[in-house]
């Protein structure tokens, strides 16, 4: 009986065969003959001849028959080892062309990369404000991933922490890692807040510095002193600007406070010497008769925190109101000597 050719060089990845236990059994009944027909082995398992037919055309396209060579109507089993190195050799001379067209490809994009960001660096639109946070996420990615020099950040306690600024921490910690340098500013009270020191000691490890400052007026991130993110106003809204001379200012206001600010000492405990800068700074705005929330906010305190210090200033200087103790400090030359002038 003659069969219709079947090419024993198809391509393997589109092989559809179903593999069911009458092939299997079909399959066991061929091992071990030097030949068969698939005539005879359908009449030794009593079945009509188009079903040995099927099962025949399954394992030659699986590789586990092939026709022998002095005769082209007789078939043999072959090994599914055999049949395996004839499947896989192809596909894994194909993954491998693929992978070097996909360097090939790499290669050429990497040609396009000075392009692109010489057009970032002149993008039409040079400051973006926007409150979708997928939005935020995704500038703070691109920004982040694309520093390679400087990250500065001012910002209050974790506790404080807005949306931006959560989803900037872990992006920043890469961005050092990668071998950015990065400067961190926070208020004095992060000493004393549990969750802050814990992101701390992460920063510290990757090789960022961390100082703390008697006041954070705001927040703030710079990347490579070419983007910034800043808030727009109340609410959640962020202004991220890609003009480099207000990442440069923002820079140099960071520079300046980071001048005055004290370097944290992960092994300190506490304040660790910063209690009496926070306590004149709190002299100071009490002095200025500035309200307790806009305090607590500059300082980046809780309020709860807040009262609780004012009370033990109040305590330490036998004042009877929170102004009454800042006009007291200013009398005894613990607050600036403006205030003192003023009082």
């Amino acid at each position: 009986m003659e069969f219709a050719a079947q090419t024993l060089r198809q391509d393997p990845t589109q092989l559809a065969v179903e593999v069911d236990e009458f092939v299997i059994t079909f399959y066991e009944h061929t091992i071990g003959l030097a030949d068969f027909s698939p005539s005879g082995i359908a009449e030794e398992l009593g079945i009509p001849q188009q079903r040995a037919e099927q099962a025949v055309g399954v394992l030659r396209e699986l590789r586990l028959v092939k026709p022998v060579e002095s005769d082209t109507g007789r078939l043999v089993a072959v090994s599914p080892e055999a049949a395996q190195m004839e499947l896989l050799v192809p596909l894994e001379r194909e993954i491998l062309d693929n992978r070097r067209r996909l360097a090939g490809f790499k290669g050429k994009l990497n040609s396009f990369v000075a392009a692109f960001e010489k057009q970032a660096r002149t993008r039409p639109e040079p400051v973006v404000i926007t409150d979708d946070r997928e939005e935020i996420e995704l500038r703070l990615l691109e920004a982040a991933q694309g520093c390679t020099t400087e990250v500065l950040v001012m910002q209050p306690c974790v506790a404080r922490e807005t949306h931006e600024l959560r989803l900037a921490r872990p992006l920043v910690l890469e961005a050092l890692r990668r071998g950015a340098q990065g400067r961190i500013l926070y208020p004095h009270t992060a000493r004393g807040d549990s969750d802050t020191r814990a992101h701390i000691g992460e920063l510290l490890p990757a090789g960022g510095q961390v100082r703390t400052t008697k006041e954070v007026r705001d927040r703030f991130l710079v990347f490579d002193r070419k983007t910034a993110f800043i808030p727009a106003g109340e609410g959640d809204a962020i202004a991220v600007v890609y003009e480099g001379a207000v990442a440069a200012f923002l820079a140099e206001l960071h520079s300046r406070v980071w001048e005055s600010a004290f370097d944290f000492d992960s092994g300190a405990a506490g304040y660790a010497g910063t209690l009496e800068d926070l306590k004149a700074t709190l002299l100071n705005l009490l002095a200025s008769g500035a309200k307790d929330e806009v305090i607590a906010r500059r300082v980046g305190m809780s309020d709860r925190t807040f009262r609780r210090h004012v009370a033990t200033i109040m305590q330490e200087l036998s004042a009877s109101s929170r102004f009454q103790a800042g006009v007291l400090a200013a009398r005894t030359g613990l607050v600036d000597l403006d205030l003192r002038s003023a009082a």
